[in-house]
């Protein structure tokens, strides 16, 4: 499987990609540190909403347009950040993401699944021998939009990492979650912020 190697040294990165490179192992090269950084952190709570939506029962269109949108919170956050909005659409932005989202081993995954099905977050973590990072991440994720993000209600701005958030620290269920999401003002889909 391709994975992506971040290094602002491409001479560096050439020589990784070599030494890492078989038959059946491929990595590919990203001089965006930053965006490779905030993809793979947002990818794992994106996957928490992902496996509330399939916890929810709501189906693989509502969980393929939640993934989407989630994707496009995960440009808006890397150009805050000051990553390349590219870098969203390659391996380690949507193709994470992707392999997350839908993929059942995934444990953030899981974890939703289980929040969607009516499980406490406390019951999910002491049964699982595993670590699924969007739970710590998505506190850190919300923290780092506060600071970063100017004006106000950036809830609105990024409604499915703080909505995770907010079901992760109790104030909402994934029900009033999803609720949230289908109350939002309507708008144009535009890429170009």
């Amino acid at each position: 499987p391709p994975r992506r190697c971040a290094q602002a040294d491409r001479e560096l990165a050439n020589d990784l990609m070599e030494l890492l490179a078989s038959t059946n192992f491929r990595a590919l090269y990203s001089p965006d540190v930053v965006g490779v950084e905030v993809g793979g952190a947002v990818k794992n709570v994106i996957a928490i909403a992902a496996g509330m939506c399939e916890g929810l029962g709501l189906g693989t269109n509502a969980m393929a347009a939640l993934v989407t949108r989630g994707c496009t919170e995960m440009r808006k956050l890397v150009v805050v950040c000051g990553g390349e909005p590219s870098t969203v659409f390659g391996l380690s932005g949507v193709g994470d993401t992707f392999g997350t989202c839908f993929g059942p081993l995934s444990r953030n995954r899981q974890v939703g699944m289980r929040l969607g099905r009516g499980e406490t977050l406390e019951e999910i973590l002491a049964s699982s021998s595993e670590v699924a990072e969007g739970v710590a991440t998505s506190r850190a994720i919300t923290k780092l939009v506060e600071k970063r993000v100017k004006g106000y209600r950036r809830d609105l701005k990024y409604p499915i990492l703080f909505g995770v958030a907010a079901i992760l620290d109790g104030k909402i269920t994934p029900r009033e979650g999803l609720e949230r999401l289908m109350e939002m003002p309507l708008r144009v889909e535009d890429f170009s912020r």
